[in-house]
């Protein structure tokens, strides 16, 4: 199974299809970065649904993670711990 899903395309209310997600942007007020890695930075972000409820948001180079999927499987699973 790939990381990253294949590209499904979602049918909206009025009958086309489209293949878009909301981006981080829409849901979150991005703020300071908190820190940086090999193929990610991890930026603070306040919630647009819930002004006041802040979260770290690790975002992903995927460019610069080509090649190295195994590592971030491997990351994935030490965060979820």
């Amino acid at each position: 199974m790939p990381l990253f899903g294949g590209k499904e395309k979602k049918q909206k209310k009025d009958g086309r299809d489209s293949d878009k997600q909301p981006s981080l942007e829409d849901k979150y007020y991005l703020k300071e970065l908190l820190g940086t890695g090999a193929f990610s930075v991890v930026r603070l972000a306040e919630s647009k649904d819930n002004p006041g409820i802040m979260h770290a948001v690790k975002i992903i180079d995927k460019k610069a993670l080509k090649g190295k999927e195994d590592s971030l499987e491997n990351e994935i699973k030490v965060l979820r711990r």
